[in-house]
C-alpha cells in the first residue's frame, strides 16, 4: 500500500494517482516510454509564454507606440499557438497517458478518462505487434476505483497491476506473474473482509441462529390465531 494517501471523495485525485501508476508499472517491466506527445505540448506552451514575455519586454523598454505593430503580430502568433495547443490536447492526445514499446518491438498506447461524479476508471488500451501493418488491437477496461484504493485513500499496487496485466496481452507477456486467469479472482482491497476471525464467525453464527428462531416464532403465531377463530 502506498504511504501517500489521497481523498477518496476527489475523483480528480483518484484518476491522477491511477494515471501516474501506469508509467511507473510499465517502465518497471522493460517498456520504453515515448515522450513525444508531452514534449510537443510543452514546446507549444513554452513558446506561447515566450511570446508574452518578449512582448512585455519590448513594451517596457521601447514603449507601446514604437512596438504596436510587433505587439499585434505577437498577439496573432500567441493566439495561433494556443489554438494549436488546444487542438493538440483534445484532438491528438485525447486523454493519452502512456505510449511505449517493449523489447520485442510491440507498441502500446493507453488513454484514460472518467465521467463526472462516477468513480469508474475507464482505460482504452491499443497495442500493435512489431511489423504488423494492420490496425491496432483495442482493449477497453472499466473498473471502480475501490478495487485498488482502500477506505483511507491508500493506493494498493497489486490489484491495479493485475488488472492491466490480465486484460492486456502485451503487458501480460512481460509480467506473467501478475496475470490472473478468468476462473480466479483478481486481488482486491476488500478481500480482507472475507478472512474473519473465529470470534467473528461465532458471532455471525449466533446472529443467524437467533434470526432463525425468531422466524419460527413469527410463523407459529398465525396458526394459533386460526385455532382460536375456529372456537
Amino acid at each position: 500500500v502506498s504511504q501517500e494517501r489521497i481523498s477518496v471523495h476527489s475523483l480528480a485525485d483518484l484518476k491522477n494517482t491511477s494515471d501516474d501508476a501506469i508509467p511507473a508499472y510499465l517502465n518497471s517491466i522493460s517498456f520504453k516510454q515515448s515522450h513525444t506527445l508531452t514534449d510537443t505540448r510543452l514546446a507549444l506552451g513554452y513558446s506561447a509564454f515566450a511570446i508574452c514575455a518578449a512582448t512585455f519586454y519590448w513594451d517596457y523598454k521601447l514603449g507601446f507606440d514604437s512596438t504596436k505593430h510587433y505587439t499585434a503580430l505577437a498577439v496573432l502568433i500567441y493566439t495561433l499557438l494556443n489554438g494549436i495547443l488546444t487542438f493538440w490536447i483534445w484532438g491528438v492526445e485525447k486523454g493519452t497517458i502512456y505510449i511505449g514499446t517493449n523489447a520485442s518491438g510491440d507498441k502500446i498506447q493507453i488513454a484514460s478518462k472518467t465521467e463526472k461524479h462516477v468513480p469508474i476508471y475507464n482505460l482504452t488500451v491499443t497495442t500493435w505487434k512489431k511489423g504488423s501493418k494492420e490496425g491496432g488491437k483495442v482493449v477497453g477496461i472499466k473498473k471502480p476505483f475501490t478495487q485498488w484504493f482502500d477506505k483511507k485513500g491508500g493506493f494498493v499496487v497489486l490489484p491495479f497491476q493485475q488488472m492491466i496485466a490480465s486484460a492486456v496481452e502485451v503487458v501480460g507477456k512481460m509480467d506473467p506473474g501478475k496475470v490472473v486467469k478468468k476462473e480466479k479472482k483478481v486481488a482486491s482491497v476488500e478481500d480482507g473482509k472475507e478472512n474473519k476471525s473465529m470470534d467473528d464467525k461465532w458471532a455471525s453464527l449466533l446472529a443467524e441462529s437467533s434470526g432463525a428462531s425468531l422466524g419460527a416464532e413469527e410463523t407459529a403465531t398465525p396458526k394459533s390465531s386460526k385455532k382460536r377463530s375456529k372456537k
